[in-house]
């Protein structure tokens, strides 16, 4: 499959099997943890969460210079408020953005919604690389995709190990990657992430989504295995999904069917959803405790942070809960992490 135009996807809400199939490599662009932000990029997104604030000061300062667009989901109050700004900005040096705008509760008339944004999707890319989606090329990156999805169950069940046989670092590290690169590369991601760990105390993560994987880093450097996570950069990124057929209809309908049947991260789930997909993911993985990092600016995981605990609760799993400002020294935080596990404290 030949597929030289790249998009910069930004949230969690578009099947890269379209994209393939138009010819695009999907870029997932995430932000990071630290690093500065640019006064203008500030101005004009307001009080926001502050990785945003960084894609966007990255994109002011050219990091959009080879993408063909930028498509953004609302799937989050942050990534919309970006959109807009980056609609404002249409004209200047930045590319042509798409908004995908993905309903939440299940209905046939939501599915058929759904399957109309994929549609639209397809266009909007269509347009950029001058290429329509054909039989071969969706039955191509539906294959492409299905390898992906293949080799990131493998990590997923390596990860679950006991001990692990790859650290949530490591695995973290896989996932950034494969959400930017091409089924070939991304594979390539997910088979490399192997490497035996000792036996340390399994975590369960939860809360925002990480940009980067240095709190990972910093948290299993105080003795833990991150092994499961319920945020849209770990476990819940929606990759590796393809649907095998040749006609662009079946396709974007069964991917709708794909999108309500996953578990959604804080800002578009029910509570009561969280709660119950952090119980499960957790105790699938056996996991011993678990840390809720809430970002600031990133509201949303808080709101649901009192109903995962008592549900991890249920399981004997107690829930540590960080809020993270800009600035804050992430050793710091992942000391304090263990301090409290070790003396059982949970809040």
């Amino acid at each position: 499959m030949s597929a030289d135009v790249v998009v910069g996807v930004v949230g969690n809400d578009v099947p890269r099997q379209l994209l393939l199939a138009a010819g695009a490599v999907p870029r997932r662009l995430m932000g990071s943890w630290s690093g500065s932000i640019d006064e203008t990029a500030a101005e004009m997104l307001g009080a926001t969460d502050p990785v945003v604030a960084r894609i966007l000061t990255d994109l002011l300062a050219g990091a959009a210079d080879d993408l063909g667009a930028i498509v953004i989901c609302n799937d989050s109050q942050a990534h919309l408020r970006l959109f807009y700004v980056l609609r404002m900005l249409s004209g200047t040096t930045l590319p042509p953005v798409h908004l995908v705008d993905l309903p939440r509760r299940d209905s046939a008339a939501a599915r058929a919604f759904t399957a109309e944004q994929f549609r639209a999707t397809v266009d909007v890319v269509s347009t950029i690389t001058g290429r329509r989606p054909d039989a071969a090329s969706l039955l191509a990156a539906a294959e492409s995709e299905a390898r992906v999805g293949g080799a990131a169950a493998l990590m997923r069940d390596r990860r679950r190990q006991s001990p692990a046989a790859v650290s949530g670092t490591t695995a973290l590290a896989a996932n950034l990657r494969a959400m930017a690169s091409s089924p070939d590369d991304a594979v390539a991601a997910f088979d490399s992430a192997v490497a035996e760990q000792p036996v340390a105390r399994r975590l369960f993560m939860t809360g925002s989504t990480h940009p980067d994987a240095s709190f990972y880093d910093a948290i299993e450097r105080e003795g833990f295995t991150i092994v499961a996570e319920d945020h849209d950069s770990g476990d819940l990124a929606w990759i590796g999904v393809g649907v095998t057929s040749g006609d662009l209809e079946v396709v974007c309908a069964e991917l709708a069917d794909h999108h309500f049947a996953r578990d959604l991260a804080s800002p578009v789930a029910l509570i009561a959803d969280r709660a119950r997909s952090a119980r499960d993911r957790a105790g699938a993985a056996q996991a011993e405790v678990a840390v809720a990092l809430l970002r600031a600016g990133d509201d949303a995981p808080a709101w649901d942070a009192a109903s995962v605990r008592d549900a991890l609760a249920d399981m004997g799993i107690p829930l540590l809960v960080r809020t993270v400002d800009v600035g804050d020294d992430s050793a710091a935080i992942a000391r304090s992490i263990a301090v409290d596990a070790a003396e059982g404290v949970a809040a």
